[in-house]
């Protein structure tokens, strides 16, 4: 053992004669091929797991037999493998500090009132610790499961997870065929007013099915559910139900089975309304089908059934791999490794662990944190959208929980924690040395400042080849792909009644020419109303005569013609004034027309070194571009439908928009020369924008992007 044998405290403990309270059994299970025993505390509905070693000396107690005599006769009994006074006093506090052991004279009632007074004030502090599902304890369900086990055991069985899945592979195929009508206009669906009001009261149903199922499936196998209540998750409202005490179930699938009893209700919940949502015709049946869809899937995708946070999904996995609280023994052992490796500190001894779940832990905790932080952030962030000082203060006490407070934990364990006595200059150097050299990083070392954004192959306006005047196609005189040269006739449109009508318009001129000329000399006054009527006819006459020269399509300019339809279907089709009849494409493109999002459009103006571009069907190739035009004002169209989320582009676009231009946020558009060493690329081709602004500190950087958030979020 690394530490003494022997302890300078054991005069104080050697006389007590602990038992286990009554409200305490143990129970025998194995993990990963290693016997553990587990006391199961009933009355706080915790479970506690200790090794055998620990056991040797738990299972001696019996309220008669003194500490010192126990570990006298361990000693004896196992010579250098017993544990050392020092572990049996830290086992003692575990204990104690635990409401597991009780000492002869220790009144039960001043136990039960000291045990109320702490679990009241740890439910205080853990609502304070996580303010996004605060719990507030109702009510006792125990014997109303009880009753009803009878009506849903069948479903709780073999009989019930065959029905489970094929009511999810059904689902999972309705969704497959129907990807395209369920995604469409997501965002729009799931923040309009009626679906908020749907889920309003189907969240909470459907949650208190899945809290229903928990226990349950927790009764099923023998333990009891003491605790029923209403959760505020994100300030909503939900019920919940406290099933730890399967905890204490010897079998791994048992409690697996219990944990993954919310995410079979809710995926079977959303399965089935899929299959309704498929056959039912649009209404509110309908709505309500989405709306559980929705809830179902992506609470159970990125919250309930994920690992990283500590829900249903993260209780599944610590079972099926058997290593159970492995959240917090993952933090434990990075403490430690970092204890060992960085401060020296070799005295400390490993934590309890398979190198399988060594494994584990290096990759789960740094992972559970940034997940954690970036859900808090987000859900502050969208409770901010709606109540601005809420959500700011949700989102620093997430911070303060999930970064800062961990980090002055640590340092105070630098500075006092006795385990680091020999150490503690290393430990101070490592750390505050670490903190320095951070901020230094973050604050003095020049990093790349870029932006990135997209474009598209621009095809000018001169291209478009578009009806003057409102016709029929008679004739198309250019081929698809036919090359032809400026001013070359391309398509030529009819009117049948434009013929008649100027014929009728050049004998009405001439009429009025002709009384004109008698009037001039018999009746001045009348003359000059003819006069008027003249003109009058003149300048109609001239817009028909115009316009039958409009009915003639000529190349804009010299290109390779392209009709918006085949020259076959393009004969005979009515075309508008002003209709789109074709392009004439011009040999190479000579502009990349790009969109900038208005938080980079200072960026882009004011710090611009150089912008890099690369096309989509050749990403490994960078070109280097000028920037030859911008337009100084913010606009809300885009200039290609490629570029907005209907087209799979960055920019968000208004969900009733049918065209994909209407940017959600205002856009800079700027043209860049098309690089000359790139090859010829077709019209309207995405392309991959990149800005050099040069080098600046990476809390800079970040600090601008906060600034820029709360601007465009909260307009403060």
């Amino acid at each position: 053992m690394a530490e003494r044998f022997l302890s300078q405290l054991w005069y104080r403990v050697e006389g007590l004669t602990p038992r286990l309270k009554v409200h305490v059994t143990v129970h025998r299970h194995r993990y990963r091929g290693e016997p553990w025993y587990v006391l199961h505390d009933h009355a706080g509905g915790r479970v506690h797991r200790f090794t055998p070693a620990a056991y040797m000396v738990i299972g001696r107690f019996d309220g008669r037999t003194s500490i010192g005599e126990i570990w006298t006769s361990l000693a004896e009994t196992y010579d250098a493998d017993a544990p050392s006074q020092d572990d049996v006093i830290q086992l003692l506090a575990t204990l104690h500090q635990n409401d597991l052991i009780r000492y002869a004279g220790t009144p039960d009632v001043a136990d039960l009132l000291e045990r109320y007074r702490k679990k009241s004030t740890e439910l205080v502090k853990q609502n304070l610790m996580n303010p996004v599902s605060i719990r507030v304890p109702l009510w006792d369900p125990d014997r109303f499961l009880s009753r009803t086990l009878p009506v849903v055991r069948p479903l709780l069985g073999w009989w019930g997870l065959a029905l489970w899945l094929v009511v999810v592979c059904w689902g999972g195929l309705v969704a497959a065929q129907n990807y395209g009508a369920l995604t469409e206009n997501l965002t729009d669906r799931l923040l309009g007013a009626r679906n908020i009001a749907i889920t309003l009261i189907s969240y909470p149903l459907l949650k208190a099915l899945h809290e229903l199922a928990h226990g349950y499936l927790t009764k099923m196998r023998g333990q009891e559910v003491r605790e029923m209540g209403i959760m505020f998750l994100v300030f909503f409202p939900v019920p919940y139900v406290d099933a730890s005490a399967a905890a204490a179930l010897r079998n791994k699938w048992h409690r697996a089975a219990v944990s993954a009893g919310g995410i079979f209700v809710e995926t079977f919940a959303a399965a089935l309304a899929l299959i309704l949502w498929a056959e039912a015709e649009a209404g509110f049946l309908r709505a309500v089908a989405f709306n559980i869809v929705m809830i179902g899937g992506l609470s159970t995708l990125f919250v309930n059934g994920n690992p990283l946070l500590k829900f249903d999904g993260y209780y599944v996995l610590a079972d099926l791999i058997e290593s159970p609280n492995f959240g917090t023994r993952a933090n434990l052992y990075w403490g430690w490794l970092i204890q060992r490796r960085l401060f020296g500190a070799k005295q400390l001894k490993e934590p309890v662990a398979t190198p399988g779940e060594r494994r584990w832990f290096l990759v789960y905790a740094p992972a559970a944190l940034v997940y954690r932080l970036s859900v808090m952030v987000g859900i502050a962030l969208f409770v901010a959208g709606k109540y601005y000082f809420a959500g700011v203060v949700l989102a620093l006490w997430s911070v303060f929980n999930a970064v800062i407070k961990p980090l002055f934990k640590h340092i105070r364990h630098v500075l006092i924690s006795p385990g680091l006595r020999k150490v503690r200059g290393r430990a101070k150097r490592w750390t505050f040395g670490s903190i320095a050299t951070l901020a230094a990083a973050l604050l003095l070392i020049p990093l790349p400042l870029r932006t990135d954004t997209e474009g598209v192959v621009w095809l000018p306006e001169a291209a478009h080849l578009r009806a003057g005047a409102p016709g029929f196609v008679a004739r198309v005189a250019a081929g698809r792909g036919a090359a032809v040269a400026e001013g070359e006739a391309l398509v030529e449109l009819a009117a049948p009644t434009l013929a008649a009508r100027i014929e009728g318009l050049r004998w009405r001129e001439e009429e009025y020419r002709r009384r004109l000329a008698v009037l001039s000399v018999s009746d001045r006054p009348r003359a000059e109303a003819a006069r008027l009527e003249l003109a009058e006819a003149t300048g109609e006459l001239a817009r028909e005569m115009a316009r039958q020269g409009d009915m003639l399509l000529t190349a804009p300019l010299a290109g390779r013609f392209e009709p918006v339809v085949p020259p076959d279907d393009l004969t005979g089709r009515f075309f508008n004034e002003g209709d789109l009849v074709g392009y004439v494409l011009p040999p190479r493109p000579e502009v990349l027309r790009i969109a900038v999002a208005q938080a980079d459009a200072a960026l882009v103006r004011e710090r611009l070194e150089g912008v890099e571009v690369r096309f989509a069907g050749a990403l490994e190739q960078r070109h280097r571009v000028l920037l030859i035009r911008a337009v100084p004002q913010a606009q809300a169209s885009l200039p290609s439908p490629v570029l907005g989320s209907r087209g799979g582009g960055r920019f968000l676009t208004a969900p009733g928009d049918e065209e994909g231009t209407a940017s959600l946020d205002p856009v800079f558009v700027y043209d860049l020369a098309m690089p000359p060493d790139a090859p010829v690329q077709p019209y309207g081709m995405r392309v991959l924008v990149r800005f050099d602004h040069g080098l600046e500190p990476a809390a800079f950087q970040a600090w601008r992007r906060v600034r820029q958030l709360f601007l465009e979020r909260f307009n403060a």
